[in-house]
């Protein structure tokens, strides 16, 4: 029999803030970018992958000593795409990729998989936006997957100003909702042996079904762009805080609105989406969709969520909800928020009080402008079988354990009060001078998804800065016309809109200054060759 060590606390928690009582231990560094966790009953811990790792997708950790550390750690599961959802369920480990759901046949006290993988649910039609797939199971044999919207807000042109919405919404006959299939029944085709169990949700891939109370919860992200798309409707405050993450209890038959309508934190109502015709204040049709449980902050950008029914955490966190939300990139130019895990108190099935703050400090900053110069961008949540929480990320692939100690055992270590990220300073060749004017086209139209130093959001949208596409003019004029849907082996996952709306001067001047700032290149674009293309 193994010995058992001592677990060993890291001295300032990993890295994050936690309330009295609680202390944290990273018991995984740098193994990939971990998305969702699953956790045998033996303490065996199996994390889905965003990057393969010697092309698989699946981390398999085991604490080979008893001191919490996952000191062996394999990786398994060569699917097709990246991986967010993971679960265990009667003697399988699931796996759901972009295009499918499979199942590992796994043995008791065997750390990795005892045979190939099979198919659960295949046919998922391709999208670029929100692809993956996340799932839940009840207990009545049935498998839930939750399947994202593959656009912003099902606009005709997808993510371009001035279009309007597609009356009625066709995503909503294959994505945008949730599905029920059998857990056990291999060869299922979404659309062929699917139940569409809940439709009008964007992307929840923070999704539970709680085994005490018998029901599935989802947080959804919120659209994105209503001032890029709106300007005379939102301003860049109403941009950040609105709308909604909306935390939601899914019935049968559920309809949360999406894409016709969105929930309002300043209104604290539905409202219709710009679209449809709405103008920022008209309401929804009362009764015709769902309300949520609770509304949380624009763009904190839910990703996890896990009911607590263990008991070492005191009484209060019993039968709460703790999420993960990795935080915000469409707040620009406003200071990014979210990069926490909050706690939701029950009684029953509903929210007995506000939520708070449970984990904090993983952006590793006080102000926060641009989600690449995040520390840590939390992603998921379990429960393990000592009570314990465990919580992953996505930037450089930690895994914290988080355990109650009681409020007696001492003060817990501060971590260094952090530095606040200003806004970079500009330094170019002094023979390259900035124009004020493609500054401030820029900001006007570039910031909220490239972001204020240019580095783009890991995964959505590309990185300016050093970029070797800012010496191909061609290639510019093109993206900046069109926008990025012709552009062939896209790897990151939202759609460039185009701005030919713009007039020629304004394209130059914008992507001079982007040439000067992001690439140190000297002007090179005329209106006259906006033009030219425009032409082609």
């Amino acid at each position: 029999m193994q010995a058992t060590a001592p677990a060993s606390f890291s001295p300032d928690n990993g890295g994050i803030t936690l309330p009295p009582g609680f202390r944290a231990q990273v018991i995984a560094d740098d193994i990939g970018r971990a998305r969702q966790i699953a956790i045998r009953e033996n303490g065996d811990m199996y994390v889905s992958l965003m990057d393969p790792v010697d092309m698989n997708y699946v981390a398999a950790m085991r604490d080979t000593n008893g001191d919490g550390r996952m000191e062996f750690i394999k990786y398994f599961g060569e699917l097709d795409t990246s991986c967010k959802g993971v679960g265990l369920y009667e003697g399988y480990l699931y796996v759901a990729s972009r295009t499918q759901v499979v199942r590992f046949p796994m043995e008791e006290n065997r750390l990795l998989p005892t045979g190939p993988f099979e198919v659960v649910v295949s046919g998922f039609i391709p999208q670029r936006g929100h692809p993956h797939k996340v799932f839940t199971f009840d207990d009545q044999g049935h498998i839930y997957v939750e399947i994202g919207s593959p656009s912003n807000a099902c606009m005709e042109q997808r993510r371009t100003k001035g279009s309007p919405g597609k009356m009625p919404c066709e995503e909503l006959e294959y994505a945008a909702g949730i599905w029920r299939f059998d857990a056990q029944k291999l060869g299922q085709k979404h659309l062929v042996d699917g139940y569409r169990y809940a439709t009008g949700l964007r992307n929840c891939i923070a999704m539970t079904w709680d085994p005490v109370k018998k029901d599935i919860y989802t947080v959804q992200n919120g659209r994105d762009q209503l001032s890029a798309f709106f300007p005379d409707l939102y301003d860049d405050q109403a941009n950040a805080e609105t709308p909604a993450e909306e935390f939601q209890l899914v019935g049968e038959g559920s309809d949360f609105g999406w894409p016709y309508t969105y929930y309002d934190t300043r209104l604290g109502k539905r409202v219709v989406m710009p679209e449809y015709g709405g103008d920022g204040i008209r309401e929804a049709p009362a009764g015709l969709y769902d309300e949520p449980i609770m509304i949380f902050p624009g763009h904190w950008a839910p990703v996890g969520i896990q009911f607590y029914n263990a008991e070492q955490f005191p009484e209060r966190y019993r039968g709460g909800a703790f999420i993960t939300f990795h935080g915000s990139w469409n707040r620009s130019p406003l200071p990014q928020q979210g990069y926490n895990v909050a706690f939701v108190p029950f009684q029953g099935k509903l929210p007995s009080g506000d939520y708070e703050i449970f984990a904090d400090g993983f952006k590793g900053t006080e102000v926060l402008l641009a989600p690449g110069s995040a520390r840590y961008r939390p992603t998921g949540v379990a429960v393990g079988p000592d009570g314990s929480l465990y919580v992953s990320e996505d930037m450089r692939g930690r895994i914290w354990k988080i355990s109650y100690v009681g409020e007696g055992d001492g003060p817990v270590a501060s971590i260094p009060a952090p530095k606040v990220l200003r806004e970079p300073v500009e330094t170019t060749p002094s023979d390259i001078p900035l124009d004020p004017e493609g500054k401030r086209l820029y900001q006007l139209h570039c910031l909220g998804c490239h972001q204020i130093d240019g580095s783009g959001v890991p995964g959505l949208q590309p990185p300016l800065d050093r970029s070797d596409k800012l010496d191909n003019d061609e290639y510019l004029l093109k993206l900046v016309l069109e926008g990025s849907e012709w552009v062939e082996d896209r790897y990151y996952q939202n759609l460039m809109t185009g701005f030919s709306y713009l007039s020629d001067e304004d394209l130059s001047t914008v992507l001079n200054y982007v040439k000067a700032r992001f690439g140190n290149a000297a002007p090179t674009i005329a209106p006259d060759d906006v033009a030219r293309m425009r032409m082609q």
